[in-house]
C-alpha cells in the first residue's frame, strides 16, 4: 500500500517495473543457495508439488491442476490453487471472475516466452519488499532459468504463503495499479501516452469507434481460432479484453499485441477492461480502494491501464473501461468510488484516452447519475450492468438525457454458454451504442443511425439494403424493378452498421413474398397482420437473404440470439431464447411481439435438473434428469461434463455397471457409455422424451481436495454441463449447478 504523500512514491525510473507485471527473479547458479530461504515452522501443513526440476511447497488443501492432462482447466487467480504447465488456449473460463488470492502458476520457460510479446530477462533480480498492512491484490513473476520455469504468483492478505512456497526472502506487496510519481507529486507518464495540455475533457474523446451492435465478454481472452469461428458464425462483432488491474482474476494466455492486431484486422472491435481496486464495501473479497487515498489510487490506476494498453498496441484515441463491481452504497464507499473514478477519468483523458466505467446499475451507475452536476468528473462513456435480457441501450437506472450521444454499453445477459462455429464460450452478452477500440490509434466516432431503413448502400463492390440498421444483401436488382441509387460507405461507416436488424423490424421477401418480424436477428414469419393491429411499415428485401440465412452477407440469424425474449400472439406467452432454443419465461415489457404460428418453427428447449451427493464421503452420486421440449424431437444422446475435482472411472466394467439411464417408466434403457476423464458420452438405444441418468459410486471418483471443500462448506455449488442431442441434430447445452453434499 502506498502512503498518502506523493514524496513516498518510488521514483519514475521504477515506474515500468511497478505498473507492468511485478518481476520476481532470483539469481540462479552458484548464488542459488543465497537466494533460497528455509521457511519457518508453518502454521498449516504443507505438501511438495514438483514440476520437472522445480518444487513449490503449498498448503495441503490446495488443489493441483496439471494443464497438459486437462487443457480445459481455467487458470484463475481468485482461488487457492497450483497450476502446472502451459495454460491452454482452449481453457474453459467463466464469463466473469474478479479478485485475487494466493495462487501459483508454474510453466515452462520456453513456452512462456513463446506466448509473450516481451523479451524475458535471462538473469534474475529480486525487487525489494514493500510490505503492506492491508489486503491488496498483487501479482509477480519468478524466472528460474536453471530449472527451466517461469512462476507466476498472486497474493492478497497472505504474501508469506507465497514467500514460503517459492523459497524467497520477500516479495513486493504493492498492488497492480499503484504507479510511480515524481518527487513533486506529478505522476510519471506511460512511454507513449500523449499528454494533452488544456482544452475541455470532452474534446479528447473523438478518436474512438462506435461498434453499434452486439458484443460479448469472457474472463480469459479466446484464441484466434475461436475468434475466427465466432466472427463467421455469431452475431457478435465486439469482444471485451481484460488488460490488467489488481483484481483481474484470469490468466490471459492469448492476449498479446499480435492478438490485438490480428483480431482488429479481422474486423473485431475490442472493449479494453481494467479490473483495478474495488469499492470498500464490495462483496467480491477484492483488493479495495483506500478512502483516504482514493484520488491518488485512481490516478495510478489510469497510468497503469495506459501502460498495459500501450503494451498491447492500443494507443491514445481509444477508450479504456474501468470495471467497478457491485457494492453496498454507504457515504464512505460512494465518496471513495467517486473520488477514484474522477481521478481515473481526468488522468486517462490527460493521456489522450477516453474514459469508460462499467458498473452495476443499482450501485455504480446510480452513484454516477446522482453525482452529475457536482464537482465529480463524469466518465466519457458508461457500461451498464443490468441483466434484464433487453438488448437495448436505454436503462431505467440511467435517465435518457445522460450519456446519450453514443456513450453507452449495456451488459444485458449474464454468464451463459453460447456455441458458434463449433466453439463454446462462457460469456456475458452486451449491446453496444458506444465507443470500442482497435489496434493503433482510434479512427473516429461514426453513427449508424444517419441512413434510414430502405437505403441501398454499397461496400467493397457489393450492394445491400438497410433494414433495422443492418445491411441485407441484394443478390439481384430484378427484385426491385431496376438498378437503384446507392450510397457508398467508408470502412468506419460499414463497421457502425448493426450486425443484424433491430428487434421489431418488419421485412418482406420481395414484393409478394412472406412477411417476417425480426427477433434477436432472426426472421419470424407473420402469417397475418391481425395480431399487430393492421399493416405495419415494412422493408422489402431480396428473398436470397431468407433462402441463404446462414450466409454472413445476409446479416440475419437462423434463430434468435441468446437472451432474446419474445411474446407470442395471440397466446400472450413469453419465451426466452438460449442456445438456439426457447423456454418459457416471465413477462417482459420490452419483449418482441411475434406470431405464435411463426414461433412454432423454433424448437422448445429441454429442461434439466441435477443433484450431487456423497462427495464429502468420496462416494459421489450424480443424478441428471432431462425432459424434451413439447415440440422438440425425442432425446437420443448426451455428453455430461463433471466439475473440477470429479472424474469418471477409467474402468469400463465399473462404468458399464455404474452408469444407468432410466426411462419415464422407471425401467433402465439400453445405452452405450464412453468415458473421457471428466466427460461421459451416453447414446441411447432408442430415442425418448424423458431420461434419468444416475451412477453407482464406483463410476465417479471425487478428489480428496474437493471432498474437504464440501465438508468445510466451501463448495456450495458445482457446475455440471450437459450437451443434449436428439435423433437428428444438436439441440441444447444445459448448465446445471447442483449443491454438493
Amino acid at each position: 500500500m502506498v502512503s498518502g504523500t506523493a514524496a513516498s512514491f518510488p521514483r519514475p525510473s521504477c515506474f515500468d517495473e511497478l505498473v507492468r507485471r511485478l518481476l520476481l527473479s532470483v539469481v540462479i547458479g552458484s548464488c542459488l543457495g543465497a537466494a533460497i530461504v528455509t521457511p519457518a515452522s508453518a502454521a498449516v501443513p504443507l505438501k511438495a508439488v514438483r514440476y520437472g526440476a522445480y518444487t513449490v511447497r503449498v498448503p495441503t488443501n490446495w488443489p493441483v491442476f496439471k494443464l497438459a492432462s486437462d487443457p480445459s482447466v481455467c487458470v484463475r487467480f481468485d482461488r487457492h490453487a497450483v497450476y502446472l504447465g502451459r495454460p491452454s488456449s482452449q481453457q474453459r473460463c467463466p464469463a466473469h471472475a474478479v479478485g485475487r488470492t494466493e495462487a501459483i502458476l508454474v510453466e515452462p520457460l520456453a513456452a512462456a516466452a513463446a506466448h509473450s510479446d516481451a523479451t524475458r530477462s535471462a538473469a534474475a533480480v529480486v525487487l525489494p519488499a514493500a510490505r503492506s498492512s492491508t489486503a491488496r491484490g498483487s501479482i509477480g513473476e519468478l524466472i528460474v532459468p536453471a530449472r527451466g520455469v517461469v512462476v507466476t504468483a498472486t497474493w492478497a492478505s497472505d504474501p508469506e504463503t507465497i514467500e514460503r512456497a517459492l523459497g524467497v526472502r520477500s516479495i513486493p506487496a504493492e498492488p497492480s495499479g499503484i504507479a510511480a510519481a515524481s518527487p513533486d507529486g506529478a505522476l510519471a507518464a506511460p512511454r507513449h501516452g500523449a499528454r494533452v495540455a488544456g482544452g475541455s475533457r470532452r474534446g479528447l474523446r473523438a478518436d474512438d469507434v462506435d461498434a453499434g451492435g452486439l458484443g460479448f465478454d469472457t474472463c480469459s481472452t479466446p484464441s484466434t481460432t475461436a475468434m475466427s469461428a465466432w466472427l463467421q458464425a455469431s452475431p457478435f462483432r465486439a469482444a471485451a479484453i481484460y488488460i490488467g488491474g489488481a483484481n483481474s482474476a484470469c490468466a490471459q494466455t492469448n492476449l498479446t499485441a499480435s492478438w490485438v492486431s490480428t483480431e482488429s484486422a479481422a474486423g473485431w472491435q475490442l472493449i479494453p477492461v481494467y479490473v483495478g481496486l474495488q469499492a470498500p464495501t464490495s462483496s467480491c473479497g477484492c483488493a479495495e480502494i483506500n478512502p483516504a487515498e482514493a484520488s491518488t489510487e485512481g490516478i495510478a490506476a489510469a497510468a497503469d491501464a495506459v501502460t498495459q494498453a500501450e503494451a498491447l498496441g492500443i494507443d491514445a484515441g481509444n477508450p479504456i473501461y474501468y470495471d467497478m463491481e457491485a457494492y453496498a452504497q454507504t457515504a464512505v464507499s460512494t465518496s471513495a468510488v467517486l473520488a477514484f473514478l474522477s481521478a481515473w477519468t481526468t488522468q486517462l483523458n490527460a493521456y489522450g484516452y477516453t474514459s469508460g466505467v462499467y458498473g452495476s446499475a443499482s450501485s455504480g451507475m446510480t452513484d454516477l447519475v446522482d453525482a452529475l452536476g457536482t464537482s465529480f468528473v463524469e466518465p466519457d462513456d458508461i457500461w451498464i450492468a443490468d441483466w434484464n435480457d433487453e438488448a437495448i441501450a436505454t436503462d431505467p437506472y440511467v435517465p435518457a438525457g445522460d450519456w446519450l450521444n453514443g456513450q453507452r454499453l449495456h451488459q444485458y445477459l449474464g454468464g451463459h454458454i453460447d456455441n458458434y462455429g463449433g466453439v463454446k464460450l462462457d460469456i456475458d452478452s452486451d449491446y453496444l451504442d458506444g465507443p470500442t477500440a482497435t489496434a493503433g490509434t482510434g479512427t473516429g466516432t461514426v453513427g449508424a443511425a444517419a441512413l434510414p431503413d430502405g437505403t441501398f448502400v454499397s461496400y467493397e463492390g457489393k450492394v445491400y439494403r438497410l433494414a433495422g440498421g443492418a445491411p441485407l444483401y441484394v443478390h439481384s436488382w430484378s427484385v426491385f424493378g431496376a438498378i437503384q441509387p446507392t450510397v457508398t460507405l467508408a470502412a468506419a461507416q460499414w463497421k457502425a452498421l448493426n450486425p443484424v436488424p433491430a428487434n421489431g423490424t418488419f421485412i418482406r421477401a420481395t414484393t409478394t413474398g412472406t412477411v417476417y418480424r425480426i427477433a434477436g436477428g432472426a426472421p419470424v414469419r407473420v402469417p397475418s397482420w391481425s395480431a399487430f393491429g393492421g399493416p405495419q411499415p415494412t422493408v422489402i428485401v431480396d428473398r436470397w437473404d431468407i433462402q441463404n440465412i446462414s450466409n454472413p452477407a445476409a446479416h440475419l440469424s437462423p434463430v434468435p440470439i441468446g437472451g432474446t425474449i419474445v411474446e407470442g400472439l395471440p397466446s400472450g406467452l413469453y419465451w426466452l431464447f438460449s442456445s438456439g432454443m426457447r423456454a418459457p419465461t416471465a413477462a417482459s415489457p420490452t419483449a418482441v411481439s411475434v406470431a405464435d404460428t411463426g414461433l412454432a418453427s423454433f424448437l422448445e428447449s429441454p429442461t434439466a435438473r441435477a443433484s450431487l451427493s456423497g462427495v464429502a464421503k468420496l462416494k459421489p452420486r450424480l443424478r441428471v434428469t432431462v425432459t424434451a421440449g413439447a415440440n422438440a424431437p425425442e432425446l437420443k444422446a448426451f455428453v455430461v461434463e463433471l466439475p473440477t475435482g470429479l472424474t469418471f472411472s477409467r474402468s469400463a466394467a465399473r462404468l458399464a455397471e455404474g452408469i444407468v439411464a432410466w426411462g419415464a417408466n422407471g425401467k433402465p434403457l439400453e445405452a452405450a457409455v464412453k468415458p473421457s476423464r471428466g466427460r461421459l458420452a451416453i447414446t441411447l438405444g432408442i430415442a425418448v422424451k424423458h431420461v434419468l441418468i444416475t451412477n453407482a459410486s464406483p463410476a465417479i471418483v471425487a478428489s480428496k481436495a474437493l471432498a474437504a471443500e464440501v465438508r468445510a462448506g466451501a463448495a456450495t455449488a458445482l457446475e455440471v454441463i450437459v450437451d443434449v442431442s436428439d435423433a437428428k441434430h444438436d439441440t441444447a447445452v444445459l448448465t446445471l449447478n447442483p449443491r454438493p453434499s
